[in-house]
Formats: C-alpha cells, structure tokens, sequence
C-alpha cells in the first residue's frame, strides 16, 4: 500500500486539517497566494527560495532562474487546481559572498508558516567540530532542518551510505513533541529525525493529487529515524543507503521505487544532491519540526543536540 507523507483536506471556514498516517505535514494550515507573484529573475542570477504549502512542508532550496521559473509554474498549478491546496514562493536573490556551507538549524518562524534559519551569532546557530555538529534547542521553538550544502557531503551520491550517530543531552526529564499530530497521526509524539535531502535537478512527472513536478526534489529516509525520547539519550546510530529507492520517500510519500517515474527522479535526485542533513518531525509527519519539553519551566539549561554525520 502506497503511503504519502501527506495529503490533507483543508477546510477553510473552521480551518482544520484532516491528515492521513504516514504523511508528512510540517505546518499549520495557511492562506496561499499565486507563486509568480513579485518574482522576478537576472538569468544570471542564483536564488535561495523557501516553498510553503497548505498541505504543510516548508523547505529551503538554491537554484537558478530557470528552476525558479519553472517551480513557479508548478505552484501555480497546484493553486489553481481547486483541490483547497495552496502553496507560496519567497524568493531572494544570492549575493555569492554572503553563502555558506555550514551546518545550518532551521526553525519554524513565530507563526510556524514557514522557516527561519538561526545564521546570526545572537540566534545560537548550530557549531560544527570535525564532523560533529550540535546546536540548543530553544524553548518555545520547533526545529524542522539540520542541513549542509558543503560539496564534500553534496553531489553525487548515488553510491553513498548516510551515517550518523545522534545524541540529545540535558535535564534527564525533558521530553521531545512535534506538532500537528505528526508524531503518530492522532498527536505530538514520539518526536523523530531522519535523513532528507533536496535536489532541484530532480523534477519529475506530476504523480500525485495535486500535481507537481518538485515533489521529487525533495526526499525523507523512510522508515529510518531516531525517535527523541528522553532529555538523555547518546549514541543512537542510523543508516540509509541511496543506492536503495525502497529506503526513501518524496515530498508525496511516494517510495523511491514505486513506479518508473518516480524512480527516474530519484536516480537523477541522488546523482545531483544540492542539500544533505536532517530533518525532525514524528514517525507519521516527517517535517514537523520537533520542540523540547523543558522540566519546570524554562531552563538553563537548553537540551542540545549532537549529530556525528558522515558518508
């Protein structure tokens, strides 16, 4: 049986999500509007672009004009299709000099519509050492991504096996929840991360209801994860290879090797990976984010997260 990350009924006048189990959906219902507005493209330019849907994902991705364009068109697809689906495009153009490679934590802004990256000193961002990179999570937030664009982890890896060994650590009483019933379909828990990883290369058929090409751009380690119990826990070690389609699942739920299709885009996706890291959520909503539960109150000190990644 196939199973989506996500697919929702948005019903507009109470405003409540009906969401299927095993679907992922990262954010709380929100007007959309058409995705062409006010953009407007340099052929010679680079954009980062934060895609936010009514059937819940918020992503971060880089890309040219003409995936700009042709993303765009996608979006108005989906907003035009009267499913009650809707989706946005914040576009901004790249200065070469201000990108980076770094491990980047990206929480859900104070409205949980869409994402907000911490890269400034006084927003805690994450720290790498070697391999190892850790960051707080913050009271009140949810943290939805841990991703790098460094060329050394990007590209082609086809052929490559993800690896990393995840440890939180803390005030022994803190718990973890997602949002949205992401854990188990009904509420917050358990909170889970996975692997993820984007590929705008990687556009492929419109499989799905509603259509659009960019769902498999986007890709989630299915089953694999580490559920985040306990304020406590070290040295929880997981793998997903991408060789293998049947571990994976795209922005639709749909596995790697569910149909030709599919299958195509995954190949070129892992062939041409622009982003690689983690994503936190639930075992049903993949991208929920994920919040500490502090005892007491609010700390000091914060829960910090450890992840050991490697190729």
């Amino acid at each position: 049986m196939q199973t989506r990350h996500l697919a929702v009924l948005l019903l507009p006048v109470i405003g409540y999500w009906v969401a299927a189990c095993g679907r992922d959906v990262p954010t709380e219902a929100r007007p959309g509007r058409m995705a062409t507005d006010a953009i407007s493209t340099d052929l010679s330019q680079s954009y980062q672009v934060i895609l936010s849907c009514t059937d819940g994902h918020s992503v971060v991705l880089w890309v040219d004009a003409a995936t700009l364009t042709s993303l765009a068109a996608d979006v108005d697809a989906i907003n035009a299709s009267g499913t009650g689906v809707t989706c946005t495009l914040d576009s901004t153009a790249l200065d070469p000099s201000s990108q980076t490679t770094d491990w980047t934590v990206y929480d859900y802004n104070p409205s949980n519509n869409a994402l907000a990256p911490r890269n400034a000193p006084n927003k805690m961002p994450a720290t790498t050492t070697g391999t190892t990179t850790t960051f707080d999570f913050l009271p009140g937030k949810f943290t939805a991504l841990l991703t790098t664009t460094d060329r050394s982890l990007t590209g082609d890896l086809s052929t490559k096996t993800l690896m990393d060994v995840i440890s939180v650590s803390g005030p022994p009483t803190t718990t973890f929840m997602t949002q949205h019933g992401g854990g188990d379909c009904v509420g917050g828990v358990p909170a889970a991360v996975r692997f993820y990883f984007v590929s705008p290369s990687a556009s492929g058929s419109s499989v799905g209801t509603p259509p659009a090409g960019f769902y498999t751009q986007f890709w989630w380690s299915n089953p694999v994860n580490v559920q985040l119990l306990t304020g406590n826990q070290s040295g929880q070690a997981i793998t997903a290879s991408l060789s293998d389609p049947n571990e994976w699942s795209d922005w639709n739920g749909q596995r790697g090797g569910s149909s030709p299709e599919v299958m195509e885009a995954f190949l070129e996706a892992t062939h041409k990976v622009q982003t690689v890291g983690l994503s936190f959520g639930g075992e049903c909503f993949f991208e929920t984010g994920v919040t500490a539960i502090y005892p007491s109150g609010t700390p000091p000190p914060d829960e910090m997260f450890s992840s050991t990644f490697t190729e």
